[in-house]
């Protein structure tokens, strides 16, 4: 006996312990143990209902018998609610408590409306169904089948009487309806055994073959609902996965950006600021600055087509490629130039980059640039305001191979500014499909044209969010100024 009672330990422990281990099940029993105290409660709620039409003349059923269904049926839903309401919800015991009580619950008022509630046998199962576990649901299936077909076997001589269910003599006349069996035949002789066969037979058997298939119907749903669950589960951890590698690339892509600024706190020829917003988690866009010797000033704003790590991926190989031919010495349109040959060489997407490339000469403010396809500048003139430059547009990179880049000069004087962006500004779109657009641009830009450069940049983008209010960001949103001060007197 005690290593019987010791097995029994184990396995419990054992249950307990894989409960335990699951989180996303064991928050799902917790749910179920919650929705069985509803449907607990609710059948009290029916039950009383049932009750008060049967006293309003309703159900023509007999006052001691409503009486006792009722009391006995809420007496046992009582206790069961209060357990289910006092105990912790994620006791690994309360599960087998309710369905077991349930159960016990509707078998005991089947007793009582033998013919009437056999119907509630289903509640059980399909309940157990919440639980996504299909060996609880066969269990529930065998134990209510159990359970119910020894209440019909009760009832049959002590509950609800069916005059279907009696052979009795021809001419025998009934005065009683709706009460017991014994107080209604007590006076008319029949065979309690075939009654009670009759009572199995046409009732409990036809009634078990639909639950039957109710119940290997409801084993199924428990087995897919635990499938999906598992799926919900492995699609959970993907994402989270992929959350932390965007989370990384977002880190990678940040720091593959300039960021420290002022980015040459000892040149007093020039001052940058930029910024670069995603739409998604990472973005193609991306802007660059470097000094490419003593004097010269690369500057560089591009913007990939499409979203998300493709273009972030293509980002960062257009930025390297664009940058190593810059240090070389090329001027302008032959970085385009060479960088298009590169990239149209092993670019089986068919991805480009449109993309704005000037050289600086610090000391004599001289511009050189190169546009390929990308948004026009917005310069500012010493004393002026911001005005866009229309400058010719070339190719985009990426787009064809042998490209030529045609290039422009621009002499900045001391004071002048340079605002560079990506479509992501002029393109944002509010609510209505309106876009901002380059005159609202300029507006925020001269807003206050002499501000530093990282309250021109803020007021663009304050301007932007004002417009485009709660409709979802599409596209990137990548800016950069320059100011040049000129050459510092000796």
């Amino acid at each position: 006996m005690s290593a019987l009672m010791q097995t029994l330990k184990d396995r419990l422990k054992k249950r307990k312990e894989a409960y335990l281990s699951d989180p996303l099940f064991h928050q799902n029993e917790i749910q179920a143990n919650r929705m069985m105290g509803i449907v607990l409660f609710n059948s009290g709620i029916i039950l009383i209902a049932i009750w008060l039409a049967a006293k309003t003349g309703v159900f023509e059923l007999a006052k001691d018998l409503m009486d006792a269904a009722v009391l006995q049926g809420l007496v046992e839903i009582a206790l069961l609610c209060v357990v289910s309401w006092r105990v912790k919800q994620d006791a690994w015991w309360l599960k087998n408590l309710l369905l077991l009580g349930s159960a016990i619950v509707y078998a005991r008022m089947d007793m009582i409306f033998t013919h009437k509630a056999a119907l509630l046998m289903v509640i059980p199962v399909v309940c157990s169904c919440r639980y996504y576990s299909r060996r609880l649901t066969i269990g529930m299936s065998l134990l209510t089948t159990v359970l119910f077909a020894f209440s019909a076997a009760y009832g049959a001589n002590n509950g609800l009487l069916n005059l279907n269910d009696l052979t009795l003599p021809i001419g025998t006349t009934m005065t009683t309806t709706g009460t017991y069996i014994d107080s209604a035949v007590e006076q008319v002789g029949f065979d309690p055994a075939l009654l009670t066969r009759n009572v199995m037979l046409y009732s409990y058997l036809p009634k078990w073959l639909v639950f039957s298939v109710v119940s290997v119907i409801s084993a199924k749903i428990a087995r897919r609902g635990r499938e999906m669950v598992l799926e919900q589960k492995g699609m959970a951890q993907k994402q989270a996965r992929i959350e932390t590698e965007l989370d990384l690339a977002t880190r990678i892509q940040s720091a593959m950006l300039p960021s420290l600024f002022p980015p040459f706190p000892d040149r007093v020829e020039m001052d940058i600021y930029a910024s670069m917003a995603p739409a998604k988690e990472v973005g193609g866009d991306f802007y660059d600055f470097y000094m490419l010797d003593e004097n010269r000033l690369g500057l560089v704003m591009a913007d990939v087509s499409g979203k998300g790590v493709p273009a972030a991926l293509f980002m960062m190989a257009s930025k390297i490629l664009v940058k190593n031919y810059a240090m070389a010495g090329l001027n302008p349109g032959q970085i385009l130039e060479k960088a298009n040959n590169q990239i149209c060489a092993n670019n089986p997407e068919q991805m480009f980059v449109t993309m704005w490339l000037g050289i600086l000469d610090l000391n004599t403010g001289r511009l050189t640039a190169a546009n390929a396809g990308h948004e026009y500048p917005a310069i500012r003139r010493p004393g002026g305001v911001f005005a866009l430059y229309k400058d010719k547009h070339s190719f985009a990179v990426g787009g064809m191979e042998g490209m030529r880049y045609k290039e422009y000069e621009l002499q900045l004087e001391p004071g002048s500014r340079l605002f560079l962006y990506t479509d992501g500004v002029p393109e944002a779109t509010d609510a209505q499909g309106r876009m901002f657009g380059a005159e609202r641009m300029l507006d925020a830009l001269n807003a206050q044209p002499d501000a530093p450069l990282v309250a021109i940049l803020h007021n663009v983008r304050q301007a932007v969010d004002g417009f485009v209010g709660d409709a979802e960001q599409f596209d990137d949103l990548t800016m950069m100024c320059v100011t040049y001060r000129g050459k510092k007197e000796s």
